[in-house]
């Protein structure tokens, strides 16, 4: 059956509240009739969970119940800080809308933030707890107006709390403020700092942080006026307090304040309420001889006492622990030596030490990095060691100012000097060169490409177009082949690879090049002298010479044979063996001419067998 007076909740509205204002202005007796008309058990629970049957059976909107049912299911999330056992109400509230608010279902608010009275669950007239059953929520059982019970100030801490709860900070200016606050961690840290409020007594009862009343729940709160006042100076003094009555020669914050320590540092870090935490810290670093750091709060530990475990700086620099004491053994960097329980002892480095030990240290970079920086290989890299061009140290892990064997700026000076010496020219992509392409493997010579790598650094090869990096630089290969044999030895051929190409010996080739025969280049490879062969030198060799092997063998006939069939032809460029032998004889392809003019004018072919 649906009601006859229907109507959506109010913004604040709790989601019984709404029940209850409905049956009462449906002449229902209490909310319970209210649960027979609308289908469901007789239960709060019932009621304001199933909305969608209430909806249904009630003639209500769907989101009206849906409303109500969020409100209740955050109401759970409190726990037993619901306030179950009474209404309180704000009787300016009251007064304005005859509706019971929300967050006043919590028992740690206490106050309204908007009116600044705290809240009543008393009537003055007959002295009895605001019951949960009566039947008009304006009226008291006895029919006493609640817009009339009495205006009691709050205090600031009452008003800061029960803000934070509503999520009404706009409506009170107290310190500490705090926006997005996470309901059960802050009742969580509003218990432990109203369990242990004096320092020199032990915490008071669990049972005590779960008032029944609201006088109960100031009484309760009471600490908090103290601890907010003249923020944050009011709770700096409790630490203090704590501090001096805390447990002597303590050597760790988590003994020397306890438990109440320890669970608002697991409740407060990493959350809005974290400034509590760091006062704490701030204020140990300060009074305390307490080795800080040893738990979850380590950062903030280090940026209030200014010092840094040995441990967590070896880390930070990227060194181990052992060797970090070796250094600081030598004085190679600041640091102090704490006690730690009965005789241990920690090193502690202050932190403006770590970050320029830190900032040194990166000046110095790793071969990877190096390589990645200039874009070269690490071949390439060591070369760039070798011939000094870049600022390096084989024995950097020596020094605890270095983090890497090549100092960065090094490398980073010698690409401007090369961008800047450059000399942009356009050439064909097969005239270039560049800087990653130096290696021993393509070039030869290590020492040659040292030289060469020098000559660059002092601007004497320049590059002919600049380039992000050092190793996409390129230069001329005509500048480089002054220092290299590669590219000649790529453009013709070594003794040995014209040996293998023609068939000649090895020892004919070198005689021919010794006499002066053919023309070569000297070049070094690999640290060993090499002779190459280029085309144009090959081609004046063979327009000028035959060697008597190749001619025997056009012929089918030992070379030995055929010098004796031709007397009267010069051999030139023969080695003589210790045997007495000759190899490697050549014949002048003008002495051929003339003889086979000779043959021509006799009617006799030389070169055809006789039958």
């Amino acid at each position: 059956m649906s009601l006859i007076v229907t109507y959506p909740p109010r913004d604040d509205e709790s989601g019984m509240g709404f029940y209850r204002r409905l049956s009462a202005d449906n002449a229902l007796f209490s909310w319970r009739n209210l649960t027979n008309t609308a289908g469901v058990e007789r239960n709060r629970r019932a009621l304001v969970t199933h909305s969608e049957d209430v909806a249904r059976n009630l003639g209500l909107e769907p989101v009206w119940t849906e409303t109500a049912k969020q409100k209740e299911d955050q109401c759970h999330t409190w726990g037993q800080l619901h306030r179950a056992h009474s209404d309180a109400v704000c009787p300016v509230c009251m007064a304005e809308s005859t509706h019971l608010r929300h967050q006043w279902e919590h028992t740690y608010v206490t106050a309204c933030p908007q009116h600044h009275i705290q809240l009543i669950d008393q009537c003055n007239a007959c002295g009895n707890h605001l019951s949960l059953e009566r039947l008009y929520i304006g009226l008291c059982s006895c029919g006493q107006d609640l817009s009339s019970l009495p205006h009691v100030p709050a205090t600031p801490a009452q008003q800061w709390l029960s803000a934070l709860i509503a999520n009404d900070q706009r409506s009170v200016n107290i310190k500490p403020a705090l926006h997005g606050v996470n309901i059960s961690v802050l009742t969580k840290v509003i218990r432990t700092l109203c369990l242990y409020a004096d320092p020199n007594q032990p915490g008071l009862p669990r049972r005590a942080a779960l008032p029944k009343s609201v006088a109960d729940a100031v009484e309760f709160l009471a600490p908090l006026d103290a601890l907010l006042a003249d923020w944050p100076m009011g709770f700096r003094s409790h630490v203090e307090q704590r501090i001096a009555a805390g447990r002597k020669n303590a050597r760790t914050l988590n003994t020397l304040l306890g438990e109440w320590y320890i669970s608002l540092r697991k409740l407060s870090q990493g959350t809005t309420l974290e400034p509590l935490l760091q006062i704490i810290i701030d204020v140990a670093a300060e009074k305390s001889d307490c080795v800080l750091g040893l738990d979850s709060a380590k950062a903030m530990a280090e940026d209030a006492s200014g010092y840094m475990r040995a441990r967590d700086a070896a880390k930070a620099f990227g060194v181990s622990i052992s060797w970090l004491h070796d250094a600081l053994k030598v004085g190679e960097c600041k640091h102090r030596t704490r006690r730690i329980g009965t005789r241990g002892q920690v090193h502690e480095i202050p932190t403006a030490e770590v970050e320029r030990i830190q900032q040194q240290r990166a000046e110095w970079i790793s071969d990877l990095a190096a390589c990645e920086f200039a874009c070269v290989s690490p071949t390439v890299l060591d070369r760039m060691k070798t011939a000094g061009v870049i600022l390096s140290d084989l024995r950097w892990r020596e020094d605890l100012m270095k983090g890497g064997p090549v100092k960065r700026q090094s490398m980073q000076d010698l690409y401007e000097q090369v961008a800047q010496s450059a000399e942009p020219i356009a050439v064909a992509h097969d005239a270039t060169l560049t800087w990653a392409e130096l290696t021993s493997r393509r070039m030869g010579e290590k020492q040659a490409i040292e030289s060469l790598m020098k000559a660059i650094a002092k601007g004497e090869v320049k590059a002919i177009a600049r380039a992000r990096t050092l190793g996409e630089m390129p230069f001329l290969r005509s500048d480089v082949s002054q220092y290299f044999g590669a590219p000649l030895l790529e453009a013709g051929m070594s003794i040995q690879q014209l040996a293998t190409a023609t068939g000649w010996k090895w020892e004919s080739i070198s005689h021919w090049i010794d006499e002066g025969l053919l023309e070569s280049e000297s070049i070094q490879r690999r640290g060993q002298p090499c002779r190459v062969v280029l085309p144009h030198q090959l081609l004046a060799f063979r327009q000028s010479y035959i060697p008597l092997a190749d001619l025997a063998r056009a012929m089918e006939k030992k070379a030995s044979a055929l010098s004796r069939s031709l007397p009267g032809i010069e051999l030139v460029g023969a080695k003589k063996l210790p045997d007495g032998a000759t190899r490697g004889g050549l014949i002048r392809i003008a002495d051929l001419g003339r003889l086979a003019m000779l043959g021509a004018r006799a009617g006799t072919d030389l070169f055809v067998p006789a039958p």
